[in-house]
């Protein structure tokens, strides 16, 4: 009988102390670190503080390539299509806001370096263009190397939700804990 007690108090413990330490490392990593880092790594929780939604570089089955400016910087996301609306909608109502989106780094796919290429010089044409004689010059087509550093090698993933998981983990842990206690206390005080 007091196993259960032991079991559900250990199960409550471990649920906190889980939801508190994923909660300390996935606040410590801002894309914009992975990004200057230049690193290429899968699966690293992190987070965008995203103040514009500029459009899309290629769409695949419902979720689409997006690039999202944060921090005065430019990120791809690939997110569902009804979030990126939502999100956009949210972005252009509040322009003094930013909104916190989640999601793991994946290395981008290389056969869709030229889609981002062609929406990057588009975009830069459309908002930098210069004008000499009366035409508009494209001195803005970016290389794909130049692509890597505007973008950077990862982007974020945001159709996988670590916190998500992270805490439906926790509460079901946490959930049997208190399970088990009530059970303790059930059968020591309320059948006695």
């Amino acid at each position: 009988m007091k196993k259960s007690l032991i079991i559900g108090i250990i199960l409550v413990v471990f649920g906190f102390v889980s939801l508190i330490i994923y909660s300390y490392l996935n606040n410590k990593n801002d894309i914009h670190n992975i990004v200057e880092s230049k690193k290429k790594e899968d699966t690293i929780p992190v987070y965008l503080d995203a103040t514009y939604v500029a459009g899309t570089i290629t769409s695949e089955e419902g979720n689409s390539y997006y690039v999202i400016f944060g921090n005065g910087y430019q990120y791809i996301v690939y997110m569902n299509d009804k979030d990126a609306i939502k999100l956009s909608k949210y972005l252009l109502d509040n322009p003094d806001n930013s909104k916190r989106i989640y999601g793991v780094t994946k290395e981008f796919p290389s056969k869709y370096v030229s889609n981002g290429i062609k929406f990057a010089n588009t975009w830069l044409d459309h908002n930098h263009t210069h004008e000499e004689d009366g035409e508009d010059n494209h001195v803005h087509d970016i290389t794909e190397e130049q692509f890597y550093e505007y973008f950077g090698y990862v982007y974020i993933d945001n159709t996988i939700k670590p916190n998500l998981i992270v805490i439906i983990i926790t509460y079901i842990t946490f959930v049997i804990g208190i399970l088990f206690v009530f059970n303790y206390v059930n059968k020591r005080y309320l059948n006695s």
